[in-house]
């Protein structure tokens, strides 16, 4: 079974985290830039300009160390999520039922627990994303893309080798209740969201 890294995850989450106070603090600076600038400019201060130019340095400096933690640590982040959620599919393909030309995923989230149900089938596909923590909503939010994502480039592959599939969908519950159903494959067509978003990922 596909272990996340607890050890390598922690690592990466102080970085995002250090990301996420440098990007409040870029903000909490652009703010009082704003206020400064909007003063100097009423009272004709040209001190206060000048140190409202002085604001920018920090303003810089802050908004690089958000742009570099987000590239280094939250891209770090994303690709876990998403190869984690390939090997989890890749060993439970079964459970896909992909020999059925007719396909809708049920996609649910239960804390750190998200689970895939193939039509009526009790059975699931479990992603386990404790080694994560606490999961805030925008990761959730990732999380499910990545599902989404995956299943999308599965039968957009599938249908590319000859693949013969009359429909095939997923649909999200939010709080207990089931969302609308998205098709990737719709009278045997990959739609062009799901089969442009696998062209790029190839």
């Amino acid at each position: 079974m596909p272990n996340l890294n607890t050890e390598e995850i922690k690592k990466l989450k102080k970085g995002e985290l250090w990301g996420l106070i440098a990007l409040i603090c870029a903000g909490i600076v652009c703010v009082a830039l704003f206020v400064v600038f909007a003063v100097a400019i009423a009272l004709s201060d040209n001190g206060l300009r000048i140190y409202g130019s002085l604001l920018c340095i920090p303003l810089g400096v802050f908004t690089a160390v958000a742009a570099v933690c987000n590239l280094k640590y939250g891209k770090a982040l994303d690709r876990i999520i998403k190869n984690y959620v390939r090997d989890v599919f890749i060993e439970n393909v079964a459970l896909m039922h992909p020999e059925r030309d007719s396909l809708t995923y049920f996609i649910s989230n239960d804390g750190w627990i998200f689970s895939v149900r193939t039509n009526n089938f009790k059975e699931q596909i479990i992603f386990d994303f404790s080694a994560f923590g606490r999961l805030s909503l925008i990761r959730k939010a990732s999380i499910t893309t990545a599902i989404i994502e995956k299943l999308g480039s599965t039968f957009c592959r599938l249908i590319e080798r000859g693949g013969k599939y009359k429909s095939v969908a997923y649909s999200v519950f939010k709080n207990g209740k089931q969302g609308k159903t998205v098709y990737i494959i719709e009278n045997g067509a990959p739609d062009k969201k799901a089969y442009k978003i696998y062209r790029k990922q190839k």
